[in-house]
């Protein structure tokens, strides 16, 4: 009954769908060479033997992936592997991490194909895979009511979606309860995922808590340390409107008690370089671009307060100069981002007060001290400010931060495992 009302409703609306995908192949947004993927057709014959099919919505859930797959070819090296993702920097995450994996056996990467009847069917008649594995929250009801065996894997339904789950629970139950596993983020993950009918569910962890540390240029890591000469750098990193200016004051008022402070900026789009620059600019004039190519300078007239690292791809260079690590989209109500990048390093990490978006890993975090959160800019501001001002205080928070990390982690086994049983 919820399949076939989920295709009338498709077949009313698609004309807006059709026009849509038309838009997101206009955008770039869509892989337009590859495109005959979403539509179900392979690049590449089925292997034989077991095939196991494991997707990816996007970049984020394909990182989730990588300990995974790791994990998966150490211990069956020979085992032929098919990674979905519904992006182009999905797939592009997949491309630069899949050619690094161990082991003989293949590893096809393909777009997953769109949630219709004929796509669906296309892409299950050929590659024909042994179990299914999904990533959080991938109910697709085409994809699930054909997959063979599906698992799911850092299974999560968060605070915003739940009511909505909650109140359609009839609609998506027929297609949850097919899991033959699900592997839950946490005990609330887990009771959700239950309530809407998975029949088998087992708290898993947090698999973002195995992921890599985010990669780097050591070239340009030599270079900043030489013109950095040991001064204390504030990296606030993924901000938002609004976000930049807090940060200036922020820097303001701490650079009383840290007069060598450098504070980077590192906008979430950078695009926004000549935007955030501005905002800076209303509260301090000794400020610096990335994006143009200028380098901080400490002392004379040319000095650096506060330098914007408007770049792509660089923030794993500005968390590994980094003395304390600030995240951006907590100053501001967006919800905060990855915490687990400048901790996986060994950084000491303030937020802000709105980290709603990453309320499944924030509790393990500050119960294990790893994290601070900062309810306003005064106590944001006296946080920042102990650590800088007291190597002590640095190094046990550091030291703390590297006993700590590694505790969190170990979902990736539990779940190679559990692919592996299932096969």
């Amino acid at each position: 009954m919820s399949l076939l009302l989920y295709r009338l409703i498709k077949a009313v609306l698609s004309p807006v769908i059709f026009l849509l995908m038309a838009w997101r192949i206009f955008r770039g947004r869509e892989d337009r060479e590859s495109f005959s993927q979403r539509l179900g057709q392979a690049d590449y014959p089925r292997p034989s033997g077991s095939l196991v099919w494991l997707h990816g919505a996007s970049v984020g859930e394909v990182v989730s992936l990588v300990p995974v797959l790791r994990e998966l070819r150490r211990r069956a090296p020979h085992l032929a592997l098919l990674l979905t993702t519904g992006t182009t920097n999905g797939h592009k995450m997949l491309e630069r991490h899949v050619p690094h994996l161990t082991g003989t056996g293949p590893a096809f990467i393909q777009y997953v194909p769109l949630d219709t009847k004929s796509a669906t069917t296309n892409f299950f008649k050929h590659w024909k895979p042994d179990l299914s594995v999904f990533v959080e929250s991938e109910f697709w009801p085409e994809l699930l009511s054909k997959a063979p065996r599906p698992v799911l894997l850092n299974g999560r339904v968060s605070n915003r979606s739940w009511p909505r789950y909650r109140r359609w629970g009839w609609f998506f139950r027929p297609f949850i309860r097919r899991f033959v596993l699900a592997l839950a983020q946490s005990k609330r993950d887990a009771e959700r995922i239950g309530a809407l009918g998975a029949p088998k569910v087992q708290i898993g962890g947090n698999l973002k808590f195995d992921a890599d540390p985010l990669p780097f240029d050591p070239t340009q890591l030599e270079k900043f340390q030489a013109v950095l000469a040991g001064r204390p750098v504030l990296v606030a990193a993924s901000t938002h409107p609004g976000e930049e200016e807090i940060v200036a004051q922020l820097h303001n008022a701490l650079k009383a008690s840290v007069p060598d402070l450098l504070t980077v900026i590192v906008p979430r789009h950078p695009h926004r370089g000549t935007q955030a620059a501005n905002d800076v600019g209303r509260h301090c004039k000794s400020v610096k671009r990335r994006g143009l190519g200028e380098m901080p300078v400490l002392g004379g007239q040319r000095h650096t307060d506060i330098y914007i690292a408007d770049t792509l791809g660089e923030l794993g260079l500005w968390y590994r100069l980094a003395t304390v690590a600030l995240i951006g989209g907590s100053l501001v109500k967006h919800g905060g981002h990855n915490p687990l990048e400048p901790l996986k390093l060994g950084i000491p990490t303030v937020t802000g007060p709105h980290m709603f978006n990453f309320q499944d890993m924030v509790p393990a975090l500050t119960t294990a001290g790893v994290l601070t959160i900062s309810p306003n800019l005064a106590s944001l501001t006296q946080d920042i400010q102990r650590l800088l001002t007291n190597p002590h205080t640095l190094e046990q928070q550091k030291a703390l931060i590297l006993q700590q990390m590694p505790k969190l982690g170990g979902s990736a086994h539990l779940a190679a495992s559990h692919i592996l049983n299932l096969l």
